[in-house]
């Protein structure tokens, strides 16, 4: 804000503003993320017609794309102030013949490597160092060795960051030898094989031949260098908890993640046959995954997934929300433009999953399969909302149904949220006690976030004052782009304030926080008018993050808007706006 100018916006809500460019808007929530989505209508609508879809499917009037007899499937969205599923559909395939006779929301199912993810939550929540190296829980990886050990962190392991091989033995096709062979592959001797953890030649590794073994592999990237999937970096960390704790991965399972969160069809499998889904292809059901179990070996169920999603979205399944925060985070990148790596997330960014409003969406993801089995469990953190996929049967069923959910829902929830934002968009009128008259309006248009469509101080615009006195003191960063608009600042406390109706006495209140997000207009020939080659090869280069906080005047920066309820000046003011009744808006 301008000092003793209050360049704020001055509601008796407490709401206020921030400014962020359609090339290039801050990240995450471009609004207020939508609450309450169970009584939605775009999201109540859209959550009939997915019914109506599936069953459509289901019936035979339109092609699945997946053998729907030999699959049963429980799809559900989540949101973030509900623990249940706002929506949830089940079927059961008519060949699924073993297992429960009723799939529903605790049908327990293989979630393969979303195990990945459920071992990384249960290393979070111990609080152990994830910057600590792996070699001083586990000491026999510092034997002899091509792998770069002594610099894999705990936190490398976990974001597939350690370059090391994705799974020990169970890579090995031994049981298509004849085919590959055939197919010209050099022939191979059972000698050729590692000693275990081959299908179908021997048995399981100890963790002992893990360790011994795995000082004989080679790298396939430097750690930090690329990412790299591997599974069996979860079996090492887990190795590592219990050298720490004194505690194997069950136990550690148990006491961090299933009973804290009050989880009923999660565990190390095998599950409970009676309320599992169970196709009628060949599946791992029923097998012990053992030390491979951190990386894979997990059975869940919907209800449970969806207090996991449901946690995570609302910031309470770590001990702060800072740290959920920064689980949700990339830790490196693809060659992809749209797709990054977290710790473990499959992160896939988009700007086509809202076609009315497009704008970049990250959706924090993670797939799972093991045979017969195929799952995904999707966090949108923009809208608060989870997608959660199980499949039993072939592995066509789970990208078809995960991509119908995401198409669907995803443009409710941004309706939604543009609904719940119009209350932001009233004109705003303030008077001092000096007699200067602030006047602003916002508007909810086809761009991102809120436009800051006009803006004035005594009659003079802001907004002009704003773009001259860039083009003086910001002329570095380049010419500042006339679309300003305004983005939560993703902050907000309970605060008091005068009471509306009756003004000797207080309310209580949530003070939301919004910004300016400055951003400028990119370098193109076209605009500049040089003839020099290779004018706008940086044009999608986003400078909005550099600038937040950059300017200041008397000691405020300018694009940090806060309710006025803790300035003493301008509380006096909301008590003449409150008397006058200049604006008249509701909480």
């Amino acid at each position: 804000m301008f000092r003793n100018t209050k360049l704020q916006l001055l509601a008796t809500g407490a709401v206020l503003i921030a400014t962020v460019s359609a090339i290039c808007p801050v990240e995450g929530p471009l609004l207020a993320r939508p609450t309450n989505l169970s009584k939605s209508i775009p999201v109540s609508a859209a959550t009939r017609n997915l019914t109506k879809v599936l069953q459509s499917a289901l019936n035979g009037t339109i092609n699945p794309g997946f053998n729907t007899a030999n699959t049963s499937f429980s799809v559900g969205i989540v949101s973030l102030d509900s623990p249940s599923p706002i929506w949830e559909f089940h079927h059961r395939g008519t060949a699924n013949v073993n297992g429960t006779s009723k799939v529903d929301a605790d049908t327990q199912y293989l979630v393969g490597s979303i195990s990945k993810m459920i071992s990384n939550l249960m290393i979070l929540r111990t609080g152990v160092d994830t910057e600590a190296k792996i070699t001083e829980f586990v000491p026999e990886l510092k034997g002899k060795s091509a792998i770069d050990w002594e610099s894999i962190t705990f936190e490398a392991l976990g974001a597939h960051l350690s370059g090391i091989p994705p799974n020990s033995g169970f890579s090995e096709f031994y049981y298509l030898l004849p085919v590959l062979e055939q197919l010209g592959f050099p022939p191979l001797t059972k000698d050729d094989f590692p000693d275990c953890g081959v299908t179908a030649l021997n048995t399981a590794c100890s963790k002992e031949q893990l360790l011994q073994n795995v000082l004989n592999y080679e790298p396939i990237a430097p750690p930090f260098q690329r990412p790299v999937y591997s599974s069996f970096s979860l079996s090492l960390l887990a190795y590592a908890l219990q050298n720490i704790t004194g505690n194997n991965y069950t136990e550690l399972l148990n006491e961090y993640v299933i009973n804290p969160l009050g989880l009923v069809n999660t565990g190390a499998s095998p599950g409970n046959t009676s309320r599992a889904a169970i196709p009628p292809i060949d599946s791992s059901w029923g097998g012990d995954y053992l030390d491979n179990t951190p990386g894979g070996g997990l059975f869940s169920s919907l209800s449970d997934l969806s207090i996991i999603a449901q946690r995570t979205l609302n910031k309470s399944i770590l001990s702060t929300p800072a740290e959920v925060r920064k689980w949700l985070k990339p830790s490196s990148f693809t060659s992809s433009l749209n797709s990054l790596v977290g710790m473990p997330w499959e992160i896939f960014r988009s700007t086509n999953l809202t076609p009315s409003h497009p704008h970049t969406i990250d959706i924090y993801s993670k797939s799972g399969g093991a045979f017969g089995y195929t799952s995904q469990i999707s966090l949108v953190d923009q809208y608060g909302i989870g997608i959660i996929v199980l499949t039993a049967g072939p592995a066509d069923a789970q990208p078809i149904l995960s991509d119908l959910l995401a198409a669907m829902i995803l443009p409710a929830a941004e309706d939604e949220a543009r609904t719940q934002s119009a209350k932001y968009t009233n004109h705003l009128t303030a008077i001092d006690k000096t007699n200067v008259t602030i006047e602003m309006d916002l508007e909810l248009d086809s761009g991102p976030g809120l436009k800051l469509k006009n803006f004035t101080r005594n009659g003079t615009s802001l907004l002009d004052s704003l773009e001259k006195f860039w083009s003086i003191a910001m002329v570095q960063f380049g010419p500042l782009d006339p679309d300003i608009r305004v983005h939560p600042a993703d902050i907000s406390n309970p605060a008091m304030m005068p009471n509306p109706s009756n003004s000797s006495t207080e309310i209580e209140v949530i003070k939301e926080e919004w910004l300016i997000t400055f951003s400028t207009q990119p370098n193109t020939a076209a605009r500049i008018g040089s003839e020099l080659p290779g004018q706008g090869a940086m044009k999608d280069w986003c400078t909005s993050w550099q600038l937040a906080g950059w300017i200041n005047w008397g000691g405020e920066p300018i694009d940090r808007c806060s309710s006025p309820v803790f300035e003493g000046d301008v509380k006096a003011i909301n008590e003449l706006k409150l008397e006058t009744g200049v604006i008249e808006e509701e909480f």
